[in-house]
């Protein structure tokens, strides 16, 4: 396995804070190692990091040094390991997965594995901001806050959880708010806001999760997936219900009881989001994003885009 120092890596993955908003990239390569970018916003309260890879041998990277900061990681593809100060265990982070931890100047050594997509997206927030936020939740976050204001390294769940439907579409938001400039910092301090709180319910989710039989619990976190992967596939509640062993009421009933979002409804998010990426990427038609996604006509597609991202795709243009 290919080791580097933490000092030789900070240049990516350094967590910094600024009094302004400041957009970075950098990417960085060992010839037969691998290759990795990574993409940051900082500012006062917080700071976002999109960093992927691909490995084409295993990488470990040793003692790297970081700011106290809480960490929202969101695992979006592949896996890693790691073993952080303050905390007794290894961590580890599967594609899907999240987490919430204090770290408290922490000291990290991270394995990833040899694979070819490895991609997260982590939110810092400073402890200050973080516990604004928890003041916010009442007598139930007390414990929480007490541990963040005592300056204690803490994991926020036992186990990794599932991200969630409204996760995702705030990440994505994120990626590309959809606002004028004029607004964009706003709108980001919000939405952040928005995911640490989405963050904080996954005990809300639990519960909701004890109410639906496990086996149905797995199967619609697999179809979830499924959808993720397919969804400009023409699909149907019937082969839907077939291809996943679930009832066509349990399929309606479990997704959006587990999810928030019906099926379609989530098939329709994923798919207004790439729309936008495509028509942002200046190579087609808005015509040919609406075959793309599946409209008959781009009437109806530009209503459900603007309905859905709140302008008219020309003004992408």
């Amino acid at each position: 396995m290919y080791q580097l120092e933490g000092i030789e890596f900070t240049r990516l993955l350094k967590r910094e804070f600024s009094t302004s908003f400041e957009a970075t990239y950098a990417t960085g390569s060992v010839p037969n190692r691998f290759d990795c970018y990574a993409q940051g916003l900082k500012a006062d309260d917080f700071s976002i990091l999109r960093f992927g890879a691909s490995f084409e041998d295993g990488l470990r990277i040793n003692n790297m040094q970081d700011a106290t900061h809480v960490s929202i990681h969101f695992q979006l593809h592949g896996s890693s390991d790691a073993l952080i100060s303050g905390f007794d265990t290894t961590s580890s982070m599967n594609r899907g997965q999240f987490n919430l931890l204090n770290c408290v100047n922490p000291v990290s050594s991270f394995v990833f594995p040899k694979q070819k997509q490895y991609e997260y997206v982590c939110i810092g927030l400073k402890p200050a901001f973080f516990n604004d936020i928890l003041l916010t939740c009442g007598e139930t976050y007390d414990g929480l806050l007490q541990q963040s204001r005592s300056a204690r390294s803490f994991v926020l769940f036992p186990d990794n959880k599932k991200t969630s439907y409204l996760q995702s579409s705030a990440l994505d938001l994120l990626t590309a708010p959809p606002v004028a400039d004029s607004l964009r910092n706003a709108y980001i301090k919000t939405k952040i806001t928005e995911l640490t709180l989405l963050t904080l319910s996954g005990q809300y989710e639990n519960r909701i999760q004890g109410s639906i039989n496990p086996a149905d619990v797995e199967k619609l976190h697999g179809l979830k997936d499924h959808l993720s992967i397919h969804y400009l596939d023409d699909m149907s509640l019937r082969s839907l219900s077939r291809d996943f062993l679930l009832n066509e009421f349990k399929l309606k009933s479990g997704f959006k009881k587990l999810f928030g979002s019906t099926v379609f409804g989530y098939v329709q998010s994923l798919r207004m989001n790439h729309a936008l990426t495509l028509i942002r990427g200046g190579c087609i038609t808005v015509g040919e994003a609406a075959a793309i996604t599946g409209y008959l006509s781009d009437a109806s597609f530009i209503r459900a885009f603007k309905q859905y991202h709140g302008y008219s795709p020309g003004t992408q243009k």
